[in-house]
């Protein structure tokens, strides 16, 4: 009788084996959402994992949960690992891939309460002023993954998760300000270097402006109540001048300071005396934080009041900027 049991439960054994054995050898879990912000405010939500805890679904699950930053600041780099209760378990995330507004790839390591690896990617594509954001995650079911599919609904179960971060991640972005482009770069220099680069204003003149423009004027006067005043050159020998007024220093971490279109005197002159929407304020202000990780220094910049019209435009100058910027710094 024993040996007849015996028999039975190793052939169940066996079916239950073989039905693992068919499950899908790989998953993909996909969820979107629209979201009204320009592309630049919920990319950096993502880019910055300091950022996650305002609206990823798990953050609420372990108020105790332990968490560590390494790494870059933030972008390719940045390490973020945790340490919970049994709802959040103990895992790293590392961004491997950031492409500014475009895609973020991260590679996903759970420790416990069983180890896996996969794939998180994260994509931006504007719509108008809405921004539709995709948050997929893939990779290969063990043996472990594919005899938990067969009890839970890991499509429904993690999707729902991310169905809820990307709600949060949504009222996070479009709570902020709709005239502020939020800009996140990391550069591979020490702050005090990358702080100089500021406001030094012969190493200014090295990265002030677009792709192929020149910057042959750059004057500095770095005091609450100072103003700056920069000119940029066209390719084609067009002048374009800016001026503002710095509100607050603190060095080598913060500086706030307005920002408007000047004649080459200094005085503020309308955007459309550059042939510019007449939406653009006579004034804007500019905030600038440098933080400093492991000798790299992560450049937040916040631009306040550009019309969202010319978003795109501000965006791709500043980033070519700061892409001069990098080079400088080498």
């Amino acid at each position: 009788m024993l040996k007849k049991i015996l028999i039975g439960l190793g052939a169940i054994i066996v079916v239950f084996v073989a039905i693992i054995a068919m499950q899908p050898s790989e998953f993909r879990i996909v969820r979107s959402a629209t979201i009204s912000a320009p592309a630049p405010a919920v990319f950096a939500q993502v880019n910055d994992f300091h950022n996650w805890e305002k609206w990823s679904p798990w953050e609420k699950l372990d108020p105790a949960m332990k968490k560590k930053y390494e790494g870059a600041p933030a972008g390719t780099g940045a390490i973020y690992s945790w340490v919970g209760n049994n709802e959040v378990g103990e895992g790293r995330m590392t961004i491997t891939e950031s492409r500014p507004n475009d895609l973020i790839g991260i590679k996903l390591e759970f420790l416990k309460p069983f180890a896996a690896t996969n794939t998180t990617e994260f994509t931006f594509k504007p719509e108008g002023d809405q921004t539709v954001v995709t948050w997929s995650m893939f990779g290969e079911n063990n043996l472990m993954s594919k005899a938990f599919g067969l009890f839970m609904n890991m499509d429904k179960m993690v999707g729902g998760d991310f169905e809820k971060g990307l709600a949060q991640m949504k009222a996070v972005a479009e709570a902020m300000p709709k005239n502020e482009l939020t800009i996140t770069r990391v550069f591979d220099a020490p702050r005090e270097l990358v702080w100089k680069a500021w406001i030094d204003p012969e190493h200014v003149k090295r990265w002030w402006g677009p792709k192929d423009y020149t910057a042959p004027v750059s004057k500095i006067d770095l005091r609450e109540g100072g103003k700056y005043l920069y000119c940029m050159r066209s390719p084609e020998g067009q002048d374009f001048w800016s001026t503002g007024v710095y509100r607050e220093i603190i060095e080598p971490e913060r500086i706030v300071s307005t920002h408007s279109f000047a004649d080459e005197k200094g005085n503020v002159v309308p955007a459309t005396h550059y042939s510019m929407s007449v939406d653009f304020p006579l004034e804007t202000q500019m905030t600038v934080m440098f933080d400093a990780h492991e000798g790299k220094t992560k450049i937040t910049l916040q631009h306040a009041g550009i019309p969202r019209v010319m978003f795109e435009l501000a965006q791709a100058g500043w980033n070519e900027s700061f892409d001069k910027l990098a080079v400088s710094l080498k």
